[in-house]
């Protein structure tokens, strides 16, 4: 996957020396079939990467996007940049290449500074960190990898956590709630699922993820969106 320098950047900056000279491990990587309404739109690419160990851990998640409907063909890229075992949230980029949208979000200490840019467009805006007690998640627009930000707080009963959705231009608080193990069919495999369910603003989230905290399947019935896992040979 190609990324822009703008994207490669933000990976650059957001490790630091100790971090760069440590081992990277690959946490996940995979494929998800998107569909809305029904009808898939597209698929996301991801690859979620960790560098260094306890409070001193870098988490860089990328994806690729890629969606086709009638009225659009677009490529829609991220980077997120996290920290420590409750994978707080630092940095996070995206970028649009049917408009030539980038948004650039960072931390500065207790707000988010997102700064958005294109060819005839120019905005800023501020998010709440509320406090270390509520994390703060990116659930950007149709990327299913995000929901891997919400495994840290899964087993703590109706978890707030806040949900910030760059593209959009978003904050909202939500309740996490942890639901039973239930089967789930993944293409021709039937696996073994834990359910977790996400309220935003009376919007219903559902997650399915296994034992590997892999993010398997998410549903906005809402928005009747679907992304489903496309398990491999190595999976």
């Amino acid at each position: 996957m190609q990324k822009p320098a703008s994207i490669c950047f933000l990976l650059l900056v957001f490790l630091n020396p100790v971090t760069l000279a440590s081992q990277v491990n690959m946490v996940d990587e995979g494929i998800f079939l998107i569909e809305i309404g029904g009808q898939q739109i597209g698929t996301e690419s991801f690859k979620i990467r960790s560098v260094g160990t306890g409070t001193e851990m870098r988490i860089i998640a990328q994806g690729e996007l890629t969606i086709s409907t009638e009225e659009t063909d677009e490529t829609i890229q991220s980077a997120l940049g996290a920290v420590g075992p409750t994978m707080s949230i630092e940095a996070y980029q995206t970028r649009i290449s049917s408009s030539n949208l980038e948004i650039n979000l960072q931390r500065r200490g207790d707000r988010f500074l997102s700064f958005s840019s294109s060819d005839s467009h120019l905005e800023e805006r501020e998010y709440r960190r509320i406090s270390n007690q509520i994390p703060t998640i990116i659930l950007d627009e149709h990327f299913a990898h995000h929901y891997f930000l919400l495994l840290p707080h899964q087993f703590i009963a109706n978890k707030e956590v806040s949900v910030v959705a760059p593209r959009v231009g978003q904050q909202n608080t939500a309740i996490l709630s942890l639901g039973s193990v239930e089967p789930l069919t993944i293409g021709n495999e039937r696996v073994q699922a834990q359910y977790l369910e996400l309220n935003v603003d009376n919007s219903i989230h559902r997650i399915w993820t296994d034992g590997q905290k892999r993010i398997l399947r998410v549903e906005i019935p809402q928005g009747s969106f679907v992304a489903y896992r496309i398990l491999g040979p190595a999976d």
